[in-house]
């Protein structure tokens, strides 16, 4: 292995346990392998080969095992540090016995270091795997290296004539502590060597770190990429994300191609901008000539030099550390610049790497605590509250809480830091609950750190007092947007009084370039925006604070409602996933402009909003759409606009035959109805005879139905509209409900053609689920299933949560009437848990009905529990005014008869009261029991 590589976290699992608690690793590696492969690659295949027996062999001897390999690297981890030893003993001088001159020699190093470490996946992670390699790296060929820990545990058992050599403390690229290091000798093994390779006596002067770097392995190995073909890179970022650190082990790890070193230049106390070449020239020593600009003395000095050069915190003199870092780089061929600021330093040459906050799981439905630490700033978390307070763990039991603590922070180091710290005084519960105060609670940090460090909200303050005015009018504004937002929406909501559309697409530039807010490329022509969620609600305060929220607030609801509007209207001539695309990533943002117009500010622009839900909310989130529906309608007057009265009672319909509940839905259509009959606007006309035909249909009225949903799918061909889908399948339905199948299934095949060529995979999979309940209908349970399962994987493929319960509902009908009563189970179980989780009351009322028909229907009944659960039922669909379609009616009936075959009827009718006066917590107590 070259002696400028590292270990690297990952490697082939093992099939047996692993020593946990203290252990010792021993690492090793060849040096200087990297020529040889290139000289004779297979005589050196050769010499490894045999290298790795040997390798092997001494370790097993010894009692170690080794759990990884890379390459020519072994890592393998002991019980115990004499263990260790006799281990690196062995092998030194197996390797020594054997003959390896086809290759010129093996000269293996080697390093033994001792810790705890987290094991997980046959694996080993932590700063003390992370020494270990560290010490690895600073050691030569043959020679054997202990750790301080090591060398104490070892010393005790070592063997006779073996010795450890004091090579005194080292400085290791972790930039930690300095480690104690010594040397293991024994008869027979080389003893000179050249110096070791340190950053104690390497050319630089990083400071100390008092806490290891987590989180930015990958980071640290793309910036050094990049330095490796260009004379600046400039690590852009945000406040607290961890720039300075970042840069420090980028400069840590090049300290070996450069032979004049690496120099940190820390630019943050200096707040006079011609400081800034005094700060570079301290460093070097370089003094101040009466008769010559410092900057050529500077130039001068470093003009033959091979170094890296680090300009850190460059954001509050950035003119001026621009101007210095570009006549540096003219006149020094050889200097390399590792540059940090929150803006780039936009000079010819430069690449920006932007440095992002920390990676947090998006899901913690499945989250394994091993899986959750691979991620940075849950790593952080934990290693910087494990500081704070020796008795805390990430555990099964807190995982979510922990990832919810870093989501709220952003990811953002120091913010994650101030937090963690607060463990030693807080439960994780209390923390995550204190975090809408989190300027008053992120306030303990580092206390030799500059003030502007100390606290999250000095942190922000740093970078909002730099900014120009009209930056800060903008910054405030944008606090009024929840999530990411688009660009239309950010100048119509920024702009107001002096500031114009285009200055506050200047200003919005300018916040992007400072780090201030990020921006996000979707697609070819589409870019979003979002403000870190600390930097936003700094920003409200702001807000709150200049008296302002309520006109962005107003601003912000009206420019939504013309968006959503736009949206909606453009449902037709849209492909479904761009349409769809577009409507998530802006739903947070409907719900905030909901909540200020509904709540006391602008009632008819949230009525105009609301009126949109019924499409854009549809697959979402239709429970909530109906509520702020329903909320809209109560706020109807005499002011309120017909044509707004007729859409929010459209798209009251629409919700509430989504959610089954057919009675209000047919009522609301048929007032939609006859509003847009009165406004003369056909395509209302056609959505309300859908949705009442639709309602229809599923309340036993099928003549009726049908006619009104022919006469909109007329209306629908003649508008030219893509609508037809929809109706085809009401159609469909329809006619399975009066047995004709045949005609169903023309129905349903005509509904899939049209969904089809309008990319909608959502109402692709709809259908199938409504053709498997037409299969089922017409006596084919088995085929049902079929239909269903397939339809149920694209619901999966699309994460429609919602859709997945019901289908999973439906399923389980399937499968009670084929008399499949374990699987059945299963299906209904899993019907429960994802309908709690989507909040989809329709469909855990009928996972409940579906186990209540197991306890009845099974070889072994529970009928009891089984009619308690029933008669809950019936009274919770009656809450909700949800109709039982024919497949929930199916089974209700079987599951009345059965009970009524073994139950008196004065107990059954009881036991039926009795469940309909049930809470629902005890209700699924009975479910769960089932």
């Amino acid at each position: 292995m070259d002696a400028t590589r590292e270990l690297a976290p990952n490697g082939p699992a093992l099939d047996r346990p692993l020593p946990s608690g203290l252990v010792f690793f021993l690492f090793t590696d060849i040096e200087g392998s990297t020529v040889r492969w290139d000289r004779d690659p297979e005589a050196m295949q050769r010499a490894v080969r045999r290298h790795d027996v040997l390798m092997r062999d001494a370790i097993e001897r010894a009692g170690g095992t080794v759990f990884k390999t890379i390459g020519d690297a072994f890592c393998a981890v002991f019980w115990s540090a004499a263990d260790a030893v006799a281990a690196a003993l062995g092998a030194q001088q197996d390797l020594a016995a054997e003959d390896f001159s086809e290759v010129g020699g093996v000269r293996v190093r080697m390093a033994i270091h001792g810790g705890t470490a987290d094991e997980r996946d046959s694996d080993y992670f932590g700063p003390t795997v992370n020494r270990v390699a560290r010490l690895l790296a600073i050691g030569h060929g043959e020679q054997v290296l202990l750790s301080g820990a090591a060398a104490e545990a070892a010393i005790a058992a070592l063997p006779g004539g073996v010795t450890l050599n004091d090579m005194g403390e080292h400085r290791l690229k972790d930039l930690t502590a300095p480690e104690r290091v010594f040397q293991l000798t024994a008869p027979g093994m080389r003893f000179e060597f050249p110096r070791l390779n340190s950053l104690s006596v390497r050319n630089n002067n990083f400071p100390k770190q008092l806490t290891s770097l987590v989180g930015r392995e990958q980071d640290v190995v793309d910036i050094v990429a990049l330095l490796n073909g260009n004379h600046l890179v400039t690590l852009v970022g945000t406040g607290g994300v961890g720039k300075t650190r970042c840069s420090l082990q980028v400069g840590a790890e090049l300290l070996d191609k450069y032979s004049d070193g690496a120099w940190f230049a820390d630019l943050a106390p200096i707040s006079d901008p011609a400081q800034v070449i005094a700060a570079i020239a301290a460093i070097f020593s370089i003094q101040e000539s009466a008769n010559r600009p410092l900057l050529d003395s500077v130039i001068a000095q470093l003009r033959t030099k091979q170094l890296v050069l680090i300009l850190d915190n460059c954001e509050h003199v950035i003119e001026a550390a621009s101007q210095t870092a570009a006549a540096l780089l003219r006149s020094c061929p050889g200097i390399v610049i590792l540059a940090t600021s929150r803006e780039p330093l936009n000079i010819p040459g430069e690449i920006v790497h932007r440095l992002p906050t920390l990676s947090i799981p998006r899901m913690t439905k499945f989250l394994t605590v091993p899986g959750a630490l691979q991620y940075g700033a849950v790593a952080l978390f934990d290693a910087r509250a494990r500081a704070a307070n020796a008795r805390f763990a990430v555990t099964a039991d807190n995982v979510g809480t922990v990832v919810e603590i870093c989501t709220r922070l952003d990811g953002i180091a120091l913010a994650i830091e101030l937090a963690a710290a607060r463990i030693k005084v807080m439960s994780l519960r209390d923390l995550a609950g204190k975090l809408d105060e989190r300027f008053r609670v992120l306030t303990s940090g580092d206390r030799t750190a500059l003030p502007r460090q100390q606290t999250l909200r000095a942190l922000i303050d740093w970078s909002y007092d730099g900014l120009p005015d009209t930056e800060k009018i903008v910054f405030r504004s944008l606090a009024v947007f929840a999530g990411g937002f688009g660009l239309r929406n950010a100048t119509a909501v920024c702009a107001g009084g002096e500031i114009d559309e285009y200055v506050a697409l200047d200003a919005i530039t300018a916040l992007v370039d400072k780090s201030m807010m990020t921006m996000e490329e979707r697609g070819d022509d589409e870019v979003h925006y979002r403000l870190l969620e600390s930097t936003r609600a700094y920003a409200r305060d702001k807000l709150v604070e200049q008296g302002e929220f309520d006109a962005v607030a107003e601003r912000h609801a009206i420019a939504y409602a013309a968006w959503a509007e736009d949206v909606e209207n453009e449902y037709d001539a849209t492909p479904t996933p761009e349409w769809y695309g577009r409507i998530d990533f802006e739903l947070e943002n409907v719900r905030s402009a909901l909540s200020w117009s509904l709540g006391g500010g602008d009632t008819l622009v949230g009525q105009r909003l609301a009126a949109t839900l019924g499409r854009i909310m549809l697959s979402f989130a239709a429970a909530e759409a109906r509520r702020w529906v329903t909320v809209a309608l109560e706020r109807v007057d005499d002011l309120t606009p017909p044509e707004i009265v007729a859409r929010l009672k459209l798209a009251d319909a629409l919700l509430a035959s989504v959610l089954n509940q057919f009675k209000g839905a047919l009522t609301s259509a048929q007032e939609a109805l006859a509003r847009f009959t009165e406004l003369g606007d056909k395509r209302g006309i056609a959505d309300a005879q859908r949705f009442a035909g639709r309602s229809m249909i599923r309340m036993g009225q099928v003549a009726e139905g049908e006619k009104l949903l022919y006469a909109s799918l007329q209306a629908y061909v003649d508008l030219g509209l893509h609508r037809q889908g929809g109706t085809l399948r009401d159609l469909a339905v329809a006619r399975s409900i009066e047995g004709d199948l045949s005609g169903a299934r023309d129905l349903f095949t005509r509904a899939l053609d049209v969904f089809r060529t309008s990319q909608d995979e959502e109402n692709v999979a709809l259908t199938g689920a409504a053709l498997a309940e037409a299969e089922f209908a017409c006596g084919d349970p088995e085929r049902a299933l079929i239909v269903a399962e397939e339809a149920l994987e694209a619901m999966r493929g699309f994460g429609r949560d919602r859709m997945a319960a019901a289908m999973l509902g439906n399923i389980a009908a399937y499968l009670i009437a084929a008399g499949l009563y374990d699987l059945a189970h299963a299906n209904a179980h899993s019907a429960l848990k994802e309908a709690l989780e989507a909040d989809a009351q329709a469909s855990v009322t009928f996972a409940l009905q579906h186990l209540a028909a197991i306890a009845a229907l099974r070889p072994s009944p529970d009928d009891e529990r089984a009619a308690r659960l029933t008669g809950f039922v019936d009274g919770r669909l009656a809450a909700l005014d949800v109709v039982r379609e024919f497949t929930e009616q199916h089974e209700y009936e079987a599951t009345l008869t059965a009970l009524r075959t073994r139950l008196a009827p004065e107990k059954l009718d009881a036991l039926l009261a009795d469940g309909r006066s049930t809470p629902i917590a005890r209700a699924l107590d009975w479910a769960l029991a089932i």
